[in-house]
């Protein structure tokens, strides 16, 4: 069974595909993207038009799929009306759903539907009704299975979470068991089988002379019902072809009274009823000629009395062994259905019941608590027995040491006590203490096992750190030679934290800004001598991005980084376009005097100076001159412009060395 029906393919499979609509857009967006150098804007309208697309197929699935489950039900009703007759008969649908469906798609993703058809002898079930709502495809139906009420033992329905569960018990000893997700058909189905068993196994209900009632209320006629003046048109022919009509006057009086009526008379002589009902059954019955009306009206009374009794029994009755909450729910509903005391009454008792079983289950649940709490005391009690020997073994520590104290001081015969117990000795020396009487003294440390253990371990190369180690390992060194050291000792360390913070502010994002920048203009240029910078740029970004650099090596890629894009790369073009000739061997000569000079006059004699990251920087432009004279004679501009780099690169060398003096030089007039 497929059903198309008046739907847009194209949106009920995109409603369904929520996952593959949102990536496929997205892809394909990225990809316009990329094309467009734009990736970032295009990724993020290819996820926005996947859910608007997606969305747009949701509300197409939520407008229609109520249609398709009707067409799917009326299938299977059509296929369990086959062969029979509707007249006297009632039809019930038991559906129920499962599978999951997609964020805001209201339909399941299939279901499963039982048509039962509750005629006057048996109950016809067609079973196996399936339905997928994504295909819009299912099965309308399987065969069809009759059950005939003298088979049937028992009814009864169950709550399974969110479906309820008809069971039909039949008398070889099996079930039928259908689901449902309405509770209210179910408890119907319950009621209206349970009432057909009833008029099957005890056809003096007088459900037949119902439903002859019914049919001359539907015709507009009326039967005559059964009394004297019938039993007399019957037993006298002459009477019935006169044209007279048949009144208890003409009657004979002497004609004996009808079985029913006496009947009536002797049970009301002898029970002597209480209720109303049952003392008018009883007058109605007794009566020689009663009013057909107040018959009628009786026996509607009484009908409708034993129709509710009996439910309410049938309730009770369905109650298995052992009674759980969802059996005394699922009477209770029913019974709730009824009307009158009795059914109020069993009402109450099932909330009675309720009430019981609750305070059962909590009577049962306190030995449980009361053991959770028993727990619970033992855990603190073996938790404060572990802390109190943490503390007899503090306690322990505590007195051994006093004890050692006080027979040290007697030993050096400070103290001479008076007690031989540990408490009371101590009580007397820090007595003694208080009142001056004992005094602590200490002496002078010597650092020199302290200072090899250093010096051994970290192996010193500078010479201040080797003059400080010195000074603190002999103790025979004058005082104002050791604060001298000392003070310049905390000079250098003060120029490195300096140092240190400064470095500290070039991050790696920062050398990758730079980097990207540096590779992008290098990109734009033509020669031997950018690409020799462009290998140089991914050598640095290789030392970048390896996960041991420190801070220093950043700063240096950083300001080489610098120095080519807006120093080097800048002469280099210009230097392009002249065509002046270059004396590059007098230029080299310049640069290698001053790096020389600079070695000279800082690196050699600056011993309080951290010449890391300077040296770094005169390799560089050593590199640089090298550089220079290789390519002087086929390429002189080039060099001329490498020579002229490495010429700034000395000046920011000198000034850098310059400030760090000069800083050095506030921090002695600080004192």
């Amino acid at each position: 069974m497929t059903d198309d029906g008046n739907v847009n393919n194209v949106r009920w499979k995109i409603g369904w595909s929520p996952w593959s609509i949102i990536i496929g857009t997205t892809v394909v967006f990225s990809l316009i993207g990329a094309g467009v150098n734009e990736a970032g804007i295009f990724f993020v309208l290819g996820i926005l038009s996947g859910m608007i697309a997606w969305y747009w197929g949701v509300r197409e699935i939520n407008a229609k799929y109520q249609s398709f489950v009707q067409k799917f039900i009326g299938e299977s009703e059509r296929n369990a009306k086959r062969g029979i007759d509707l007249e006297e008969a009632k039809l019930y649908n038991l559906t129920y759903n499962s599978g999951s469906s997609p964020l805001l798609v209201k339909p399941a993703d299939t279901y499963y539907n039982t048509t039962i058809v509750v005629s006057e002898t048996s109950i016809n079930l067609n079973k196996g009704a399936e339905y997928d709502m994504k295909s819009r495809s299912g099965v309308g139906g399987g065969t069809n299975k009759e059950i005939y009420y003298d088979q049937v033992t028992g009814v009864q329905s169950h709550q399974d979470g969110a479906f309820t569960e008809l069971e039909i018990k039949t008398s070889g000893g099996g079930s039928t068991r259908i689901s449902s997700a309405a509770t209210d058909t179910v408890d119907e189905v319950v009621s209206e089988v349970r009432q057909r068993v009833r008029e099957i196994k005890n056809p003096q209900s007088g459900h037949a002379d119902r439903r002859r009632d019914d049919r001359s209320r539907e015709t507009g006629t009326q039967e005559p019902a059964p009394g004297p003046s019938t039993e007399s048109s019957e037993s006298d022919p002459d009477a019935t072809r006169s044209d007279e009509p048949s009144t208890p006057e003409h009657a004979d009086s002497s004609a004996p009274p009808h079985p029913v009526t006496a009947v009536a008379d002797e049970v009301a002589s002898r029970t002597r009823p209480s209720d109303p009902l049952a003392v008018e059954l009883c007058r109605v019955l007794s009566d020689d000629s009663p009013d057909r009306s107040r018959l009628e009206d009786v026996f509607d009374d009484v009908i409708d009395r034993l129709e509710r009794t009996g439910a309410v029994a049938d309730a009770v009755s369905g109650l298995g062994e052992p009674i759980d909450e969802r059996q005394i729910d699922s009477a209770k509903r029913s019974v709730a259905r009824q009307n009158g005391p009795l059914a109020d009454g069993v009402e109450s008792v099932f909330d009675r019941v309720l009430e019981l079983k609750t305070e059962v289950s909590d009577a049962r649940a306190a030995p449980d608590r009361d053991a959770d709490r028993d727990r619970k005391h033992r855990e603190e009690m073996d938790e404060l027995e572990t802390e109190l020997d943490r503390y007899r073994q503090q306690y322990d520590r505590l007195e051994t040491a006093a004890g050692s104290v006080c027979r040290e001081a007697t030993d050096a015969g400070a103290v001479s006590f008076r007690s031989a117990d540990t408490d009371d000795r101590l009580v007397e020396l820090a007595d003694a203490l208080e009142d001056g009487e004992v005094a602590f003294g200490t002496s002078g440390r010597d650092l020199a096992p302290i200072v090899d253990d250093v010096r051994r371990a970290a192996r010193p190369q500078t010479a201040q750190s080797r003059e400080l180690l010195s000074v603190l390992g002999d103790a025979s060194r004058p005082g104002d030679e050791v604060a001298a050291v000392l003070e310049s000792t905390v000079e250098t360390v003060e120029g490195y934290s300096e140092l240190r913070a400064a470095v500290a502010d070039i991050g790696t994002e920062d050398v990758r800004r730079r980097l990207d920048s540096l590779d992008r203009e290098l990109e734009r240029e033509e020669g031997a001598v950018y690409r020799h910078l462009a290998d140089r740029v991914r050598e640095l970004e290789a030392m970048a991005d390896e996960p041991d650099v420190d801070e220093v090596q950043l700063y240096a890629i950083y300001q080489e980084c610098t120095f080519y894009d807006r120093t080097l790369v800048p002469r280099l073009s210009r230097s392009d376009g002249s065509s002046e000739s270059v004396d590059v061997a007098r230029r080299a000569r310049d640069v290698e005097d001053r790096i020389a000079a600079v070695n000279d006059e800082y690196v050699s004699v600056r011993a309080d100076h951290n010449h890391t990251i300077p040296k770094h920087f005169l390799d560089l432009a050593d590199t640089l001159c090298d550089r220079a004279r290789r390519m002087g004679d086929e390429q002189p501009h080039q060099a001329a412009g490498q020579l002229a780099a490495a010429s700034d690169l000395l000046d920011h060398v000198e000034e850098l060395y310059e400030r760090n003096e000069y800083s050095v030089m506030l921090r002695r007039l600080r004192g």
